[in-house]
């Protein structure tokens, strides 16, 4: 019986489609979020002057290639496929230089593949596309020197039998893929560290607060600021900041938000945590101070909420100026399509946003947040934000009086009165017993201060973090 043999070509799609789906498997399961963050910092636009400012120098040519590729990673399954196919490009490449280089090719092609782990390996902080791109073309110029250098003179290298052998292959393409696997995924842990901050910073930009609580563990935040922070936004919308925050290790009002912190993750973080509050203004502000660090300038997740923002503020003429840039890139002319609509129901609506108000200055939270209660006393979050960042500073006098305010507009028709300020309370009453009046306790809150209280006069304050960890109480003492 004759010996079958795969024809090349066959054995040359096998290659390339298990490199494939491997590599896309890695990108769409193991970097889901970081491929929505990719894009979200990348800008692209077909306006002229655009492709004009980036084809000055070479470099900027890739970087013009790069941003527009990087707009279709919008849909993080065509992200992952591009990803993938850039590395499966460079293995094409290298396999046409096996094809003219060595005898019998066919059980040698795992040669070609040997690229792939080195290539990979610096692929996911390469926020512009430009190494990709340059390892793409660089392997395109070989492949076709070697192919010109080789049509006259087809001399073979010739390799010994055992090199060219089905097992040999075998074992050296499974070699090659678990250590482009591990060059990937599990090399750098800092990639799998980023790939937790873009989940939560998309399930926060999406408002999926359950989601975002479920991979925002106390343990995480002890150790984490992004993590402390997100599960405190998360708890903060789900109305539960003043009865869980003390199990994220909260310190200080700062761990609410990042001060004085440029990074465009900070801002970003910022600029959600402003949105929650009901502040535009702010949203605005740290959104440009986020956009100022992208490498184009401006960014698709900058005009995204800029656009957004301006939107709910029913603001029509920046609205539109932010949709017009944007309709402007391939993919996100669809995202202002479907927005139209939205904007040309505003076009005759005055803005929510006072043209002539004064701009709150950010440099301290706790007074922004008074200031925004005092004008808005019905927002529940901002007063949230006061009473906990109060209560984070130990500062038990200015928040009985701040809370005598709030309570009258908040808690004046018989509301709960979240756990922390009850406990807060009761602290306070060991000294000042009137502080309770008027307010509801809980009888298990009684009961239990009465314990703390016998704890914290026979000098075993370490027992109440034990028996009361998520109390104020345990945090206080």
């Amino acid at each position: 019986m004759r010996n079958s043999k795969l024809p090349l070509y066959i054995h040359i799609s096998l290659y390339a489609v298990t490199m494939f789906l491997v590599l896309w498997c890695m990108w769409y399961f193991c970097y889901h979020y970081s491929l929505l963050w990719l894009e979200g910092f990348s800008y692209f636009s077909t306006l002229p002057d655009v492709l004009s400012l980036s084809v000055v120098l070479p470099e900027g040519i890739l970087d013009y290639a790069g941003a527009f590729l990087l707009q279709f990673y919008y849909y993080p399954i065509v992200g992952a496929a591009l990803q993938a196919l850039y590395a499966v490009v460079v293995m094409l490449c290298a396999m046409v230089m096996v094809m003219r280089l060595f005898d019998n090719p066919s059980h040698l092609l795992w040669f070609a593949a040997l690229p792939v782990p080195f290539f990979v390996e610096g692929q996911y902080w390469n926020y512009t596309l430009t190494r990709s791109l340059t390892w793409i073309i660089v392997s395109v110029v070989i492949a076709v020197v070697v192919y010109l250098l080789t049509i006259r003179n087809r001399r073979r290298l010739h390799l010994p039998a055992f090199i060219a052998n089905v097992a040999v292959e075998i074992v050296a393409l499974v070699a090659i893929m678990g250590f482009t696997v591990y060059n990937l995924g599990y090399k750098d842990n800092s990639c799998r560290e980023y790939e937790h901050i873009w989940k939560m910073e998309h399930l926060a930009e999406t408002r999926q607060w359950d989601a975002l609580l479920d991979i925002t563990s106390p343990d995480e935040a002890q150790v984490n600021g992004f993590v402390r922070r997100y599960a405190l936004l998360a708890l903060l919308e789900k109305g539960k900041l003043a009865d869980g925050m003390f199990l994220y290790n909260v310190t200080s009002a700062n761990d609410f938000w990042f001060k004085d912190r440029e990074e465009p993750m900070c801002r970003n973080y910022n600029a959600m945590l402003f949105r929650s509050l009901g502040v535009p203004n702010e949203v605005i502000h740290n959104t440009f101070q986020q956009q100022l660090q992208s490498n184009f300038g401006t960014s698709f997740a900058v005009l995204r909420r800029l656009a957004e923002t301006n939107l709910e503020t029913k603001n029509y003429a920046l609205a539109k100026k932010y949709m017009d840039i944007l309709s402007h890139s391939t993919v996100m002319s669809c995202w202002v399509e479907d927005r139209k609509p939205q904007l040309e129901a505003i076009r005759n609506v005055k803005p929510k946003v006072e043209v002539n108000g004064e701009q709150f200055k950010t440099s301290d939270l706790l007074e922004v947040t008074s200031e925004i209660f005092n004008l808005h006393p019905e927002n529940r979050k901002c007063a949230d934000i006061v009473l906990c960042g109060l209560l984070a500073e130990k500062n038990c006098k200015d928040f009985y009086l701040a809370f005598k305010v709030i309570a009258d507009k908040q808690y004046a028709h018989s509301e709960r009165i979240p756990r922390y300020y009850q406990e807060a309370l009761m602290l306070l009453s060991v000294n000042t017993p009137g502080v309770l009046d008027g307010y509801s306790i809980d009888s298990d809150v009684r009961s239990e201060f009465q314990d703390v209280k016998k704890l914290v006069k026979n000098g075993e304050k370490d027992r109440v973090k034990s028996l009361y960890p998520n109390t104020f109480w345990a945090y206080y003492f």
